[in-house]
């Protein structure tokens, strides 16, 4: 005889789900600019996020983060200072508007497997 599967509802979540994860992205991203400053490419990012055109992003386009925090992206290539960032073992850190402006820590890994 066949023992049938619990419903999923009926069974709890296994120990590990409570483990929280954190989402970064990855170094391979970094775009080196040859002035201690680097942009990042938005990769898989680029879904559901927009340039200041209004057209949509693109996986090879990079990330632009606006003076309130929010993402957009531009073109490869581009290097305004919404784009740039600093690379630190922290994470890269963005400063769109320099002192007069906020400065935003963005999770950014060291390393990654599978590259």
């Amino acid at each position: 005889m066949k023992k049938e599967q619990p419903h999923t509802a009926d069974v709890p979540p296994p120990p590990i789900a409570a483990v929280p994860k954190i989402e970064v992205l990855a170094p391979d991203q970094y775009n080196e600019l040859g002035d201690g400053d680097y942009t990042v490419t938005a990769a898989g990012y680029a879904q559901g996020l927009w340039r200041d055109d209004g057209t949509a992003s693109q996986p090879t386009d990079v990330l632009s983060l606006q003076p309130d925090g929010t993402w957009q992206t531009r073109p490869a290539g581009t290097a305004g200072n919404f784009e740039r960032c600093k690379k630190t073992a922290a994470g890269a850190v963005y400063r769109p508007i320099g002192s007069d402006g906020k400065t935003w820590l963005v999770g950014m890994a060291t390393e990654t497997p599978n590259t």
